[in-house]
């Protein structure tokens, strides 16, 4: 497989692995930099929590996550053939480690994850990064993403973090979150909110 086909871990206990990613460009990979940005962010936070992907592709930030020290990663995927990529990376790393818990789940995140959030009390981090075709108004889906996580948050969901275009200007707040880091990557960035009562952090730019 060659080198347009993988994307490695970065770092922690499967640093070095290759996932399978699809030759073709139905699923946006995120930058190295940028992924490495965020776990530099989260570091210590991402530890015992469970690590949702909202709209996971092929699974490389939740995999990362668990490498990085996460209890457990849930994906949910709409597309067929990025989940069966995703399926098969999770396996990859179960074989290096059988007792890591990584749940799949098939289907539309935006019908299905409120379904699984309650699930447990475990404290969670919600990553959202959602496709978009670039021809249309991408506000549209952050918008709806937006809508969606006023729907499911619960006492466990203590960090939201959103990558999206950067010309985007999120919400500031959401429900009782609040925006405390924002960072840019060229066309990319990454905001990060917090339940306020523990928003002890200034905003950040950069």
């Amino acid at each position: 497989m060659d080198n347009k086909s993988t994307i490695k871990i970065i770092g922690g206990k499967f640093k070095g692995v290759n996932l399978k990613m699809p030759t073709t460009n139905l699923t946006r990979s995120s930058k190295s930099i940028l992924k490495e940005s965020l776990f530099n962010t989260i570091s210590s936070d991402v530890i015992e929590s469970c690590f949702i992907e909202a709209f996971a592709g092929t699974g490389s930030i939740g995999l990362e996550a668990l490498s990085r020290g996460a209890k457990e990663a849930w994906f949910f995927e709409n597309n067929k053939s990025s989940f069966d990529i995703l399926s098969s990376n999770i396996l990859l790393l179960k074989k290096r480690d059988p007792n890591i818990l990584a749940n799949g789940f098939y289907g539309d995140t935006f019908e299905i994850l409120h379904q699984h959030i309650n699930k447990n009390t475990t404290k969670k981090i919600i990553y959202f990064d959602p496709p978009f075709n670039i021809r249309e108004n991408y506000a549209d889906v952050y918008s709806k993403c937006t809508r969606l996580l006023e729907e499911i948050l619960n006492p466990s969901i203590f960090l939201v973090v959103f990558e999206h275009m950067s010309e985007y200007k999120p919400p500031k707040n959401i429900k009782h979150f609040s925006i405390i880091k924002q960072k840019k990557f060229g066309k990319s960035s990454l905001t990060y909110y917090i339940e306020s009562n523990f928003n002890n952090t200034k905003e950040t730019n950069g």
